[in-house]
């Protein structure tokens, strides 16, 4: 447990970080815009679909009992719906995000160690963007599949509702958490399965940042900064765990 608050703890001090050094926060503003414009589009078509697959789900139903299902029905769709909505979220903000996060760890990690980092270079902002799609695909995939299994077991009352937000939140950390140490790990040079063996080492510590990030992304106007504020922190939990 202790483990898991320390993650949590990196954002707050990635926050005070930031703080301490304002130009920073260019990295963080540059992607939230971005993010901002998504999130309106994901809650836009959520809002869409509500109705329609409620009344698709209950349609086949007798008039008598469709009222009473509808209800249920209703609430099923939401979470099943929020919880893909999230999936989708995390996935495409972690590739918008990307080439910046790895330019504010860059700057993070100039600050911390006193060595200028290198001049601002487009090429490397859209080769980084490039690497983030191919990696965001891939978590775009296990997103979706999550989402079916997320949704399928919200149709079990109870049990199955509350167990789809824990499996859903459980997923969306540990993706939350990649996407903020692939920032620094990226520049590190390291290949897709040795990011995946450092998160497994530092299993609780990570999944404590990515769990506090994903928390973030339910509060407004915090759930646009919340990927760079994680990057800041896991920068500086980086260098830590490396001495």
């Amino acid at each position: 447990m202790s483990s898991l608050s320390t993650g949590v703890d990196d954002i707050g001090r990635g926050f005070r970080f930031l703080n301490q050094h304002p130009r920073l926060w260019g990295w963080v503003i540059a992607p939230a815009i971005v993010t901002l414009l998504i999130l309106i589009a994901l809650v836009a078509g959520v809002s869409h679909l509500v109705d329609p697959v409620v009344d698709w789900a209950t349609g086949w139903l007798p008039g008598f009992l469709r009222g009473l299902a509808s209800a249920l029905v209703w609430l099923v769709v939401i979470i099943g719906l929020g919880a893909g909505a999230l999936f989708v979220f995390m996935a495409v903000a972690g590739i918008v995000a990307g080439p910046f996060n790895e330019l504010l760890s860059e700057a993070v990690e100039a600050r911390l160690t006193g060595v200028p980092p290198p001049r601002f270079s487009l090429a490397a902002l859209l080769r980084g963007f490039a690497l983030g799609v191919t990696h965001g695909i891939r978590r775009l995939m296990v997103a979706v599949l999550a989402f079916a299994l997320v949704f399928s077991l919200g149709f079990i009352p109870v049990v199955g509702t509350i167990g789809g937000l824990a499996l859903g939140f459980y997923i969306s950390a540990r993706g939350a958490a990649y996407d903020c140490y692939d920032a620094v790990l990226a520049r590190r040079d390291l290949p897709y399965r040795d990011k995946l063996a450092f998160l497994a080492q530092h299993r609780r510590r990570t999944l404590g940042l990515g769990a506090g990030v994903t928390a973030m992304l339910f509060v407004p106007v915090v759930n646009l900064v919340a990927l760079g504020l994680g990057t800041a922190g896991a920068t500086m939990a980086v260098r830590e765990l490396e001495k």
